[in-house]
């Protein structure tokens, strides 16, 4: 491995694949014997480690735009259809397979759980104020006490930022995770932080 010649060319574009630092890419090729895939699984698994506790201070200003067409019955025109931005730091991810089953797993999940935004922060005030005098109505006709209707207000706003934030969903696909989870998970498998930038869902006849 030693004997391997490692070229100022490979590092630069190691380094702008993963966004590591020039020594560490240069020492994974060294490693890797020079294969620039092999090279770059040792980077993320390196930079994998510290990737929660430096991802506040990272952006990620690559990724992709993913468009998923649910189609009930085949041969017929798709019912429902999702436009989804996730994001990463490096195109070398932003082009893996893994990374782009996480779009359409999402997507997918978009089309079947139909979320009102990513996050509870982007969550229409006008929507949770709706719910909330909705259920003070009905907690107030069912001539519950003053102190126990707060609380009821609360648990229904609560259940509503729960079942119609997209972050905060059980994954379709395997309920024992939430969307965030999901998410969190693949940020670590790459050692990159990994973002969804919004989603558009699009249906016949809602």
């Amino acid at each position: 491995m030693s004997d391997v010649k490692i070229s100022a060319a490979d590092v630069k574009a190691l380094r702008e694949a993963t966004g590591a630092g020039m020594m560490l890419c240069k020492n994974a090729l060294v490693e890797a014997g020079g294969d620039f895939d092999a090279a770059a699984d040792i980077v993320r698994t390196k930079t994998g480690r510290k990737a929660n506790e430096r991802a506040g201070d990272r952006t990620a200003n690559e990724g992709l735009v993913h468009a998923y067409l649910h189609t009930p019955t085949p041969g017929m025109p798709a019912k429902v259809g999702v436009m989804l931005k996730l994001h990463c730091e490096t195109d070398f991810v932003a082009k893996e397979e893994s990374f782009k089953a996480l779009a359409q797993d999402i997507a997918m999940h978009i089309a079947a759980a139909q979320p009102v935004a990513v996050s509870e922060d982007q969550v229409d005030e006008a929507l949770k104020e709706k719910e909330a005098n909705f259920a003070r109505q009905q907690a107030k006709e069912e001539g519950k006490p003053e102190h126990i209707i707060e609380k009821i207000v609360e648990g229904r706003v609560n259940s509503l930022l729960k079942e119609q934030v997209l972050l905060n969903q059980p994954f379709v696909k395997d309920t024992s995770k939430t969307i965030e989870q999901l998410v969190t998970e693949a940020s670590a498998r790459t050692g990159e932080k990994i973002e969804i930038g919004g989603f558009a869902r699009f249906a016949i006849g809602a």
